[in-house]
Parts: C-alpha cells; sequence; structure tokens
C-alpha cells in the first residue's frame, strides 16, 4: 500500500498507458491530425498567453476577497460560475486573437466520443488509486463522493485550468519547442501549488511531494501534448485530484 501521492503517480501513469492504447485503436479517427494553429510571431502569442495568466491571478485574488458572485449560502454552481470567470481570460484571448480552439487542446470534432474515452480512463486510473492507496475508501463510496453533482465547481475549475495550461503550452512550445516546454510546464505547475501548501501550514519536508507534483506534470504533459485533446484528459484530472478529499479513510 501506498502515500496519496504515490499512488497519484502510478494512477496518473495508469491513464497515460491506458490513452496510449485507446490512442492505437482510434489514433487515425481523433488523434492523429494536425492542429489548426500556426502562429507568424509565436513570442508575441506567448507574451498575450502571459497577460491572460496575470489577469486570471488578479481575478483569483477578486475571488478570494469575495468580490465576484456573493455566494454566502456556498452554492456549487454560484461558485462554477465564478471559477468560470476567473479563467475567462483565456477564452477572451482566443476571441480576440481569432484563434482555433485547437490552440487550446479543444478539437471540436467527436466530443462525445472524447469524453466518453476520458471517462473510461479515470474510472479505471481511480480504481487502481483505490487499489494501491493505503487507507483507502471503499470504492463505490470513494466514486459516489466524486462524481456528485456537488462538485460542479471543482469540475469546471479543472476544465478552465487545463485549457488555460494548454494555452500556455501551445504557444511557448511553438516558440521554443515541446522538450523544453513540458520540463518549464510542468515545474510552473508544480511550483503553483506553493502558496496554498504554505497557507496550510506544510513543512519544508512536505514540500518535497512537489518533486513528485511535477514528475506527475511531465509523464502528462508528454501524453496530453501528443494526443493535444483536453476532452479526454479533464475527466482524468478533476478524477484523481479529488482523490485528495475522497481518497482516504484517514
Amino acid at each position: 500500500m501506498t502515500t496519496h501521492y504515490a499512488s497519484l503517480m502510478i494512477a496518473y501513469s495508469a491513464a497515460a498507458l491506458l490513452w496510449l492504447l485507446f490512442n492505437r485503436f482510434f489514433g487515425n479517427r481523433l488523434w492523429n491530425k494536425p492542429v489548426d494553429y500556426q502562429p507568424e510571431k509565436p513570442y508575441i502569442d506567448f507574451i498575450f498567453a502571459s497577460i491572460a495568466i496575470l489577469a486570471i491571478l488578479g481575478i483569483g485574488q477578486l475571488y478570494i476577497n469575495g468580490m465576484l458572485l456573493p455566494n454566502k449560502n456556498k452554492l456549487p454552481i454560484i461558485d462554477a460560475i465564478n471559477q468560470a470567470f476567473i479563467f475567462s481570460p483565456t477564452l477572451i484571448l482566443v476571441f480576440l486573437r481569432k484563434d482555433s480552439l485547437d490552440s487550446i487542446w479543444l478539437p471540436k470534432a467527436n466530443i462525445i466520443i472524447r469524453i466518453g474515452i476520458g471517462l473510461c480512463i479515470a474510472m479505471i486510473s481511480l480504481i487502481i488509486y483505490w487499489i494501491v492507496r493505503e487507507n483507502a475508501t471503499p470504492l463505490g463510496k470513494m466514486m459516489l463522493n466524486i462524481y456528485n453533482p456537488k462538485n460542479i465547481s471543482e469540475l469546471t475549475q479543472v476544465f478552465m485550468e487545463d485549457i488555460t495550461i494548454a494555452m500556455i503550452f501551445v504557444r511557448l512550445s511553438k516558440w521554443i519547442g515541446s522538450s523544453w516546454t513540458i520540463g518549464i510546464v510542468a515545474i510552473l505547475f508544480a511550483a503553483g501549488h506553493i502558496p496554498s501548501m504554505i497557507a496550510d501550514g506544510y513543512s519544508l519536508a512536505e514540500l518535497g511531494s512537489l518533486i513528485l507534483d511535477t514528475a506527475i506534470g511531465v509523464v502528462i504533459l508528454s501524453v496530453i501534448s501528443r494526443s493535444k485533446d483536453v476532452w479526454w484528459f479533464f475527466l482524468v484530472h478533476f478524477t484523481l485530484d479529488m482523490t485528495q478529499y475522497f481518497g482516504s479513510t484517514l
């Protein structure tokens, strides 16, 4: 039996292998196609994407200080709307720049099939997490807790996070190449957890888990950058992300 982070690493690795398996059978129909995004000056597009990120951080501060839609009753749907608003600069950038949705890894064809494959991968990965996780919550209870309508806010946040990561990744990779971008974005993804971990009182030793975060990021970015498709991945991300709340009986 393993800890939460080690179990996550195993589950995400399984998800990556499962996608590679699906790609073997469905790749020509779903994923092995050129992306409709070829910027003339990639560094300019990356600058605009960076501005969008700053806007997201600014709106996030408004959210933290209760300056978006009021939600005294903590209704999940209101919080979901707030989460969509926080990350709205991503979609605004795509609209204003007249970029293809491919540039945030949202291909327009076969969306239902992509989501269905993602759900299958998510549930199999969750079962693997449950098998290896120490003091795991009973599987049925874990699934009911995760796939609960009350988590619509978390689902919205994960989806918007993923297309925002795609926005940065695509534009940076067009500028400096995919290999460097995978490492840089994985490190930034892990570093993004530092403020909340410090606020929650994590010790320096516990911050070492960020190394695993980076490793997970490299594994996942390597696969998702090959698929160029958030539709299948965001359900995997959401499912495994929610295990931090519902994965253990402790």
